[in-house]
């Protein structure tokens, strides 16, 4: 007769399910059952993570495309020199549209519904492909509206002569082959780490040169956005002192340009929030050497800190991505002007819609009471003057 070990977690004031006969080989815990609440606490957080993103990202994917249902009516009605401007808040909100359904993708479909399996998912390439790029294309976008606000306020001879509409058709064409350059590769690489494929990425061949690529990339155009940004806002804010006094309807612009910008730049800040940290302390903890599932639970509350690194990341883009059309479409006077002729242009056309389909049911009504009415006078009238014998007789 063989004797079977007493469980680690025979001690614990509750049974944690399946996640024991998981951690059931780990014997050398000092509180086991301290460790599965850790654990658990961390799971807890991965679902607040997983369905906060689940909804919030959505909203963010409804509120860039409203942004591009004002945005693009708009710039069909756009004289040229306007049309340079608007074409990046455009830009701002397809790539938002692109980083919220990769969010949706890798988050909360891949990750949550399906294993990783043998050989490149297409879907999750795909995913890391928008992703990659929407990162890219919106800073680039960010970047060349705040140029433009720059040369159009401060050098409106080259913003007038040299800087045409299809120079600026151009400037985005390139912005989206860049980020498509960069993505796809990146997106192969980061897959093949994650994934077992053909392309062998392991941690001592390619996984440390991608990884820091990678992390160049992004950290590089991240500070260069900001100082770009910073640039054009203190150099905007400069302008606005010196000629305060003299026009007050570009001054009325000009402060409309300077809030967005503002706005824009704290974007970038939270967006690098949301990429930079994460990514080093992810950096920190992956070479702390090899990681097994006993390690986890040895270390039970590194998965807590891990999880809420990851919530924290996704809120912070999600918040990001759901304000950037918002304020777009608010502090924008000419983008402002627009939704509200749209919001009464729907209110008008609901009224007449509803004014329609009561005045059809009116009618009816009222076809039906004349019918009504008809009946009753017919009726009083044969009351009043019954029929002779001979009618009866003929009837």
């Amino acid at each position: 007769m063989t004797h079977q070990p007493a469980s680690i977690f025979a001690n614990c004031s509750r049974y944690y399910g399946e996640l024991e006969d998981v951690f059931q080989v780990c014997v050398n815990s000092t509180n086991p059952c301290q460790s599965m609440e850790r654990i658990e606490t961390a799971i807890t957080i991965s679902n607040v993570d997983y369905y906060s993103s689940l909804v919030l990202f959505s909203i963010a994917g409804l509120m860039n495309i409203y942004c591009l249902f004002v945005l693009l009516p708009l710039y069909r009605k756009l004289q040229n020199d306007s049309k340079k401007k608007y074409i990046f808040l455009i830009t701002r909100c397809i790539a938002g549209l692109l980083a919220a359904c990769a969010w949706l993708l890798i988050q909360c479909i891949y990750l949550k519904s399906i294993a990783p399996a043998n050989g490149i998912v297409p879907g999750y390439v795909l995913a890391l492909v928008l992703y990659i790029g929407s990162i890219y294309v919106l800073l680039g976008s960010y970047v060349s509206m705040a140029g433009i606000l720059y040369l159009g306020v401060l050098k409106p001879i080259i913003f007038n002569q040299y800087l045409t509409l299809q120079v600026v058709y151009i400037a985005v064409c390139i912005i989206f082959f860049i980020a498509i350059v960069l993505s796809i590769p990146l997106a192969i690489f980061q897959a093949s780490i994650a994934i077992p494929v053909s392309i062998k990425c392991t941690d001592k061949s390619c996984n440390p040169l991608v990884t820091l690529i990678h992390f160049f990339l992004v950290t590089g155009s991240l500070v260069i956005t900001n100082i770009i940004l910073s640039f054009v806002l203190i150099s905007l804010l400069r302008h606005r002192k010196v000629f305060m006094k003299l026009d007050t309807e570009s001054n009325a612009s000009l402060n409309s340009a300077i809030r967005l910008l503002a706005w824009t730049l704290f974007a970038v800040i939270l967006i690098s929030i949301g990429e930079v940290i994460p990514f080093v302390f992810m950096e920190i903890r992956r070479h702390a050497g090899t990681i097994t599932g006993c390690y986890w639970f040895y270390h039970a509350s590194e998965i807590i800190s891990e999880a809420s690194f990851a919530l924290i990341e996704s809120s912070i883009w999600s918040v990001a991505l759901i304000m950037d059309p918002l304020i777009n479409v608010i502090l924008d006077k000419t983008v402002s002007r627009q939704a509200k002729n749209q919001v009464r242009s729907m209110k008008n056309q609901c009224f007449r819609l509803a004014q329609t389909i009561t005045g059809h049911f009116s009618r009816k009504k009222k076809i039906e009471e004349e019918k009504e009415v008809c009946q009753e006078q017919t009726t009083q009238t044969e009351l009043i003057f019954p029929p002779r014998p001979e009618q009866l007789i003929n009837i």
